[in-house]
């Protein structure tokens, strides 16, 4: 069975980033995964120094449990000025220190929803970049949900086109972490 940790880099606990990512995953256990949710707020961490003492923090430490556990990862992301969230390059970052590779082989859909018409596209392109760097199989195709406010609901994409696409592209995506897990 396909094991897939499901995560939104938001605090807030009505984030259109957290909608996507739970309907995504609400697909993906439609098809057989197993869903581990993890609350962002619970990953929370210090700002990485290089001068910091080498034990991870305890939000860091449970972020890397739930990446073990797991074959991939469901990773939405808002996106800030056209980038990652500053919290989550942190998570990164204190992650990239540990000696076990946290991100090696695991597979990792990112996702974003934005009520602007980009859709957190360049988030994504940015963040994609530490995650190969580190190890880890970004999925090729994305989810950069424009208009969210407008089209997502808590378990539904009112828009048939960018339903089916989400649909289609987590369907792909569990055959490839199956694939690549076999």
């Amino acid at each position: 069975m396909i094991k897939l940790l499901s995560l939104a880099a938001s605090y807030r606990p009505d984030s259109l980033n957290r909608m996507l990512v739970d309907h995504a995953a609400a697909v993906a256990n439609g098809l057989g995964a197993a869903i581990e949710s993890l609350d962002y707020a619970s990953c929370e961490a210090p700002i990485y120094r290089e001068d910091t003492p080498a034990r991870l923090p305890e939000g860091v430490a449970k972020l890397k449990g739930a990446i073990a556990r797991n074959h991939g990862i469901l990773l939405a992301a808002p996106e800030y000025n056209w980038s990652m969230p500053g919290s989550l390059k942190n998570l990164i970052d204190w992650l990239s220190t540990d000696s076990t590779d946290a991100f090696k082989g695991k597979t990792i859909l990112l996702l974003s929803a934005s009520p602007s018409q980009r859709g957190g596209r360049m988030g994504l392109a940015q963040l994609r970049v530490p995650l190969e760097v580190l190890g880890g199989y970004v999925f090729p195709k994305i989810i950069s949900l424009g208009h969210a406010k407008a089209v997502l609901t808590a378990n539904k994409i009112s828009a048939p086109r960018e339903e089916r696409y989400l649909t289609d592209t987590v369907t792909e995506f569990v055959t490839y972490t199956g694939r690549l897990c076999a």
